[in-house]
């Protein structure tokens, strides 16, 4: 792998974390993937570090007519940002088409984020987490999770571009959804596991029967290399599990609670969710919403699980430089 000759902001700032953790030069190299010299040269003289390179600015992109573009299509709509590029062919990054509809005035993304609250005792179990994983093989990690998908859209508040100068949108509803089901996914860096489809009231005994399909043969050959993560759901942590896991010789990778921020596979389901319902898409029948789950699960390439994966180091630095807060993951 071909290692820059220049620290970028976001390395500069992982060095920093590393350097007061007293990590040692090779541990930083390694970590970050850049040489021992470059870091080295960083550390000499953090405040002057790259105060002779030069960067070149460059014209705008978008034109006023690309603008009144970008608006009427973002107005009062479902799409993404790269929905929104896409589909006016434009040659910019999403950054560009975010910044015109934040300067329209009258356009706002509407949207609330759910995070698990957490507490000082919360926080040190997650920075304990990091200071016991930063040697971890995470591509040697069996990432794991359940979802629950129902047929009339996620759970939580949907958003949309809101044109202020229009009516509201609302979006008419099922009784309970309509319908819902349950998943259990899991991947192994560039390798996924076999969607299953589960009960949305599992115990201790149904969720290793789940197992016993999902992960097991992936096992067979891999127990001492490889781990299980999981997270700290009751019938996970029962004693019953427990057992279940000593007697397959499958190795628990120890969780911290609250913490979905730093499990990949969350970020694998959000991605699911914008394409199983992309434009608000809503299904008549479970059936159809498992031939959906199943078409674009089986779509999910090998490379963006491997992007996935190599985020975890990102995401332990993160934790240590919020001081055992919410990642942005």
């Amino acid at each position: 792998m071909a290692r820059a000759s220049f620290l970028s902001l976001a390395d500069q700032s992982k060095v920093e974390v590393m350097r007061q953790m007293n990590c040692s030069l090779h541990k930083m190299a390694r970590m970050i993937q850049k040489s021992r010299n470059v870091i080295r040269r960083y550390l000499a003289d953090p405040l002057n570090y790259g105060s002779k390179q030069k960067k070149a600015g460059r014209p705008r992109k978008v034109s006023s007519r690309d603008e009144r573009k970008i608006i009427r299509e973002a107005s009062n709509s479902t799409r993404s940002l790269k929905d929104i590029k896409a589909d006016l062919s434009l040659d910019v990054c999403k950054s560009t088409v975010h910044n015109v509809i934040r300067r329209s005035g009258v356009i706002v993304c509407q949207k609330m984020k759910k995070a698990p609250k957490l507490t000082d005792r919360h926080k040190q179990k997650r920075l304990d987490f990091v200071k016991a994983n930063l040697q971890t093989r995470w591509e040697n990690i069996l990432f794991s999770d359940e979802k629950k998908w129902n047929l009339d859209g996620p759970d939580g508040n949907r958003h949309y571009w809101r044109d202020l100068q229009k009516e509201k949108r609302v979006f008419s509803t099922r009784n309970f959804g309509g319908g819902s089901l349950m998943v259990w996914g899991g991947f192994c860096n560039g390798k996924k596991m076999e969607l299953q489809f589960i009960s949305t009231r599992e115990n201790s005994v149904s969720y290793q029967n789940t197992l016993q399909k999902a992960i097991v043969p992936f096992f067979r050959l891999r127990r001492r290399t490889h781990t299980f993560q999981q997270d700290n759901a009751s019938i996970h942590s029962s004693n019953s599990t427990k057992n279940w896991f000593a007697a397959k010789g499958i190795k628990v990778l120890d969780w911290p609670a609250c913490s979905p921020d730093l499990n990949p596979i969350e970020n694998l389901w959000g991605s699911l969710v914008r394409r199983v319902y992309k434009n608000g898409k809503q299904y008549g029948s479970i059936q159809e919403l498992k031939d959906a789950l199943q078409k674009e699960w089986d779509a999910i390439s090998t490379a963006e699980l491997e992007q996935l994966v190599a985020s975890m180091t990102d995401r332990l630095v993160e934790v240590i430089q919020k001081n055992g807060g919410e990642t942005s993951y």
